[in-house]
């Protein structure tokens, strides 16, 4: 139970971030599902299996705090769960840069889906790919940074 609500006070603040900087990032196409991401993560790291009434529910957390339609951030967080548990035996044959790849191209999945509901009269081709393309360099960026702080914590030891 103390995990659970660790994950829910962190969800909430990285849901502030990500609140803060979109109207910064959206001036130059691109929309950054930092909660999505931090979330994917969550569910990738954990040892157990992340059950599909958990992942519901901090959806729909997402949704109360983020301002979005009631079950979308629901719904994509199940099904964003049931791949990474499906192919989580997978992902130990892959490189850090497949998984990159996978993370960043499930987050510009995300951005298509939710622009496609919130938006489907306006919806932008160039905010989808400019998206892809941060969120994929985003997750390159962020491996990069705990593998080598990992080695400089290891050599410090």
């Amino acid at each position: 139970m103390k995990n659970y609500i660790k994950v829910i006070f962190i969800i909430a603040i990285i849901n502030f971030i990500e609140l803060s900087i979109s109207n910064a990032l959206s001036k130059a196409y691109i929309i950054f599902p930092l909660t999505f991401l931090f979330y994917s993560y969550y569910v990738y790291k954990s040892d157990e299996n992340i059950n599909p009434i958990e992942a519901f529910l901090f959806g729909l957390f997402v949704d109360l705090i983020s301002n979005s339609y009631f079950g979308l951030n629901a719904i994509l967080f199940c099904l964003t769960t049931y791949l990474i548990n499906i192919y989580s035996n997978s992902f130990k044959l892959f490189s850090n840069l497949q998984i990159c790849i996978f993370f960043g191209l499930s987050a510009a999945s995300y951005v298509g889906f939710t622009q496609l509901i919130l938006n489907l009269y306006n919806f932008s081709y160039l905010t989808l790919l400019v998206s892809a393309v941060f969120n994929i360099f985003f997750c390159i960026f962020i491996a990069l940074i705990s593998m080598y702080s990992g080695n400089l914590i290891n050599i410090r030891k």
